[in-house]
């Protein structure tokens, strides 16, 4: 793939234009260059899907939750934690329906993680045992303290169903909104990536303040483009694409890929602090060395900020909490996402 730039003006060494960066045209990308779609067998997916019932009513999780076990320490005695462009890397680790959704009731039994199609999936709120050591999997969302039942993403079902078969919690689908015919947004997300690689090369090549702060600009309005791209799909307003499912896929497959490190985390015999905005992990500093040490680690970790999905220290209100790790474990690779 040929290298693109998602804009072509140059930084001024004194004056840069920072406040005239557009922002980056994530979805008219993938929507106007035929590489970059979700095709299957060379067709164009179904870019304006009927939009279901399910759609308006989705359910993704969502938490702000604190341990109520967790070690009472001082702040500089935390390490919070989040992943480098989260939401960007969850386009490349889903499918998502090619064509319309159709309504086919409850699932039968058994259904395994690997056999859950594209779409929306209605669950009873399934109890969860182990609510003073991580929060739910679906979340500590308000909704869930009305609401018994959710539509979920599949992605999340997908969670849902590896726990079940963990022996964890119990699962029953009592109906459905998904498709047969499936696709992706990888060959999108690695265009997407690769600007983004470009534009961090960019920031940590300049030579000048001027120059680092208009590819700082660049970066930025990158993130805001493909941030905007998610909001698009849900309405469908300004622009060729208006599937909320994928939409709903992408936010539900970070949620659970977030959720999962954290339970791999415990399940490591390490303590969470808290877990917050999906995607930050709050555990105690003096245990990321060990536990990036492990044969397995609970997750990869990258405090470059560059590897997709991967976790960074996150500067913190208070000065003296740590924002790095023991360079014995910076070069540690883990699970892939």
């Amino acid at each position: 793939m040929t290298g693109h730039h998602p804009v072509t003006a140059q930084p001024n060494d004194t004056t840069p234009e920072t406040d005239t960066v557009p922002m980056f045209p994530a979805l008219s990308r993938m929507e106007r260059r035929p590489e970059l779609q979700p095709r299957v067998f060379g067709r164009e997916p179904y870019w304006r899907a009927p939009v279901t019932t399910a759609s308006r009513d989705a359910y993704v999780p969502a938490w702000n939750w604190t341990s109520p076990t967790a070690p009472d320490v001082p702040p500089a005695q935390r390490l919070t934690l989040d992943a480098n462009g989260a939401y960007l890397g969850a386009l490349g680790g889903i499918d998502v329906a090619h064509s319309h959704l159709t309504r086919r009731g409850p699932v039968d039994y058994p259904i395994g993680p690997k056999e859950v199609l594209p779409g929306y999936y209605l669950i009873d709120v399934p109890y969860w045992p182990f609510s003073g050591t991580i929060v739910h999997p679906l979340g500590d969302s308000a909704r869930l303290e009305t609401e018994s039942r959710v539509w979920i993403a599949h992605p999340t079902l997908i969670l849902l169903l590896e726990l079940q078969d963990q022996g964890v919690i119990s699962v029953e689908i009592l109906d459905s909104w998904n498709a047969q015919a499936r696709t992706n947004l990888r060959k999108w997300q690695a265009h997407l990536k690769q600007v983004r690689a470009e534009l961090l090369d960019a920031i940590e090549q300049a030579q000048t303040d001027a120059a680092r702060a208009f590819h700082r600009a660049r970066y930025d309005a990158f993130k805001e483009g493909y941030s905007a791209a998610l909001s698009m799909m849900l309405t469908g307003e300004k622009c060729k694409t208006h599937r909320p499912d994928w939409t709903h896929a992408v936010h539900a497959q970070h949620a659970a890929t977030m959720w999962r490190k954290g339970w791999r985390w415990t399940g490591a015999g390490y303590p969470i602090v808290s877990m917050g905005h999906t995607d930050e992990l709050t555990v105690l500093a003096e245990d990321l060395a060990p536990a990036m040490s492990r044969p397995k680690p609970p997750f990869r970790y990258d405090p470059t900020g560059h590897a997709l999905g991967a976790m960074k220290p996150k500067p913190t209100a208070t000065e003296d909490a740590p924002t790095t790790a023991p360079a014995a474990v910076l070069d540690t690779e883990g699970d892939v996402l």
